[in-house]
């Protein structure tokens, strides 16, 4: 009896629940209009919370990926009986054969390798172990020329500005004058050495030419005929800048150009651009006189969402 008691319970509980949820024929229109704007309520809740827990769950195995590399890269692992010693670059290449070299951000979270391949699409939507992954990999630019012969004098990388703040989006902390105070360099390495780079520049750029009357400043030049030529290219990039760094830039220094998204406005993009520490320089920077631009050069498209005439 006891058993059957229960069951009469349990029964009468989930026709209480459906009484109470799902809309009947003792329902009037309001009651159906309510109970259905609950369900459909509902159903967007668990969805957005499955979204969210598989995007969480998601960058926490990009992450894990990105620690194994870290852990290999800066601690140099090697096999401890010395009989099969083996470099970072080596163990990083045998995981992916693309592996092009490492930079390192201070002040952020960009601490990655870099991979290149023979189009710009792949690392767009492939991680690192080359699985589908819309946090992708940081890459450079199939354009790029980066071997032992041969060095471009601008190399371009590219990474996702991703909501969880990984991949490239702490470059846009760059639009402030104190982060870039305390973190004025980028480390940068590839297969065939490691330096330290100078910011010099920092902006918000166009990737659509409609964004800016026809015109898209051209970031990914890598090489230049003379000094004149290279004086045009870098005097643009420093009237864009953000900031003023007082960081100087010659023909013949190598370049590095980081891009990521940014939402400054649609299909906007953030540009870091760094210089190569030359032979006998300080690789620290005195930052004391950088100052904030008073008026950088902004695509079109900033000053029209702003009901801002255009300067230029």
């Amino acid at each position: 009896m006891k058993h059957a008691k229960e069951s009469g319970a349990v029964a009468n509980f989930f026709c209480k629940l459906y009484l109470s949820y799902i809309p009947n024929k003792r329902d009037n229109v309001k009651q159906i209009i309510i109970k259905v704007f609950f369900l459909v309520s509902l159903a967007v809740l668990i969805v957005s919370a499955g979204y969210l827990t598989n995007y969480f769950l998601y960058g926490k195995k990009q992450e894990s990926i990105i620690d194994k590399s870290r852990e290999i890269w800066h601690s140099d692992v090697s096999d401890t009986t010395g009989t099969d010693e083996k470099s970072a670059i080596e163990e990083m290449l045998e995981s992916n054969s693309d592996f092009k070299g490492w930079i390192t951000v201070p002040g952020t979270n960009i601490d990655n390798p870099f991979f290149q391949t023979t189009d710009n699409e792949f690392y767009l939507n492939h991680n690192q172990a080359k699985q589908k992954s819309t946090y992708g990999a940081l890459f450079l630019d199939c354009s790029n020329t980066l071997t032992a012969e041969k060095q471009d004098k601008n190399l371009v990388i590219y990474g996702h500005h991703m909501k969880n703040g990984s991949m490239f989006a702490n470059l846009v902390k760059y639009k402030t004058l104190s982060f870039y105070k305390q973190n004025p360099i980028i480390n940068f390495s590839t297969l065939y050495g490691e330096s330290t780079y100078k910011i010099y520049a920092a902006f918000v750029l166009n990737a659509s030419k409609e964004d800016d009357d026809g015109y898209v400043y051209n970031i990914y030049r890598n090489k230049f005929s003379d000094e004149e030529e290279f004086d045009k290219w870098y005097s643009e990039a420093k009237e864009r800048s953000i900031i003023d760094t007082g960081v100087d830039a010659y023909y013949g220094d190598d370049i590095i150009t980081l891009v990521t998204c940014d939402y400054d406005f649609e299909n906007a993009r953030f540009v870091v651009m760094a210089r190569k520490t030359r032979n006998g320089e300080s690789l620290t920077v005195d930052t004391s006189k950088a100052v904030t631009n008073a008026s950088p050069r902004y695509p079109k498209r900033w000053y029209e969402d702003r009901n801002l005439e255009y300067p230029y």
